[in-house]
């Protein structure tokens, strides 16, 4: 399964920094989104480019906007994980559970396709492929989920907090375009075609609400994007940025495809989440660097 870049160009909204405080400031001043002046220039990038590429951009403020083939799916292993620490902060708001209750780790489990067992390549470099019988929190499980794209902790919240769950989450929050069908590493359920997929609308929807405090609460928002900020990915960025500067950090897809997403805190805020098809990873970088200064420029 491909795995994104997920480039948090954020400081932890916990400080509160100024600029983060412009950031909400804007956005309780804007009404209405407009399509970004920047399109022309963009879709003449791609097509000068010849790469087949999705995008979703809005503003932070929720002036602008910028939405090219943004509904088409593609497979991202860390992006589906992003809805499962979603439903599991929303739980412990609703004190259905608690970030302290236990459980035991384990390797093995039941496929979405057929309830049979399916187990997690141990030789997978999951941090916690050989951690079978250890007790962990499930706020210890969120952590290794985020911060190293963890299958085995994500299919461990999967099973306490419920697949049905999650995905009713995606609908309040409006990522309907993204969809958990399974549990990670189930091969099973994705011959059959019940695969984890999102689009980049989805996606960006996703990562906005949590740019603007509004999941679960504003400190679960903000603890949230710090998490995701932590990640020890490659390409993760920590730190507040007043513009992106993506192509230094995109990391490549084993296919080849580029899956991008950035949360910018700055003097132009914005989300961007791009799919890039067709170029090699250099190109796609520089692609993606391009196309983010042409949206920020025009905020």
């Amino acid at each position: 399964m491909r795995l994104a870049s997920i480039f948090l160009a954020a400081a932890l909204l916990a400080l509160a920094s100024p600029i983060s405080r412009q950031a909400r400031a804007q956005e309780s001043v804007t009404s209405a989104t407009h399509e970004s002046s920047a399109r022309p220039d963009v879709e003449d990038l791609i097509q000068q480019s010849g790469a087949d590429v999705s995008i979703a951009f809005r503003s932070l403020d929720g002036g602008q906007e910028l939405l090219i083939r943004a509904d088409r799916p593609f497979e991202d292993s860390l992006s589906m994980k992003i809805p499962v620490m979603i439903e599991l902060f929303a739980q412990a708001d609703a004190r259905m559970l608690r970030f302290t209750d236990t459980v035991r780790v384990h390797p093995i489990f039941r496929s979405t396709a057929d309830r049979s067992p399916y187990t997690i390549d141990l030789a997978s470099g999951d941090d916690l492929a050989h951690a079978a019988g250890k007790t962990m929190t499930l706020g210890q499980l969120c952590e290794t989920m985020i911060t190293s794209n963890s299958d085995i902790a994500a299919n461990l919240l999967i099973e306490k907090l419920g697949l049905e769950a999650i995905q009713n989450r995606i609908h309040v929050l409006g990522g309907d375009g993204m969809v958990l069908a399974s549990g990670f590493g189930d091969t099973k359920a994705a011959a059959k075609g019940l695969k984890n997929v999102t689009t980049a609308r989805a996606l960006m929807t996703l990562l906005l609400s949590l740019a603007q405090n509004r999941v679960v609460s504003d400190d679960a928002s903000q603890q949230m994007v710090g998490l995701l900020a932590n990640s020890r990915l490659p390409g993760s960025i920590v730190g507040i940025a007043s513009s992106p500067s993506l192509a230094a950090n995109q990391r490549p897809s084993p296919t080849g495809d580029q899956h991008d997403a950035a949360i910018i805190f700055g003097a132009r805020s914005f989300v961007l989440v791009t799919d890039v098809r067709g170029l090699s990873p250099q190109d796609s970088s520089a692609l993606v660097a391009q196309i983010s200064h042409l949206l920020a420029a025009a905020i």
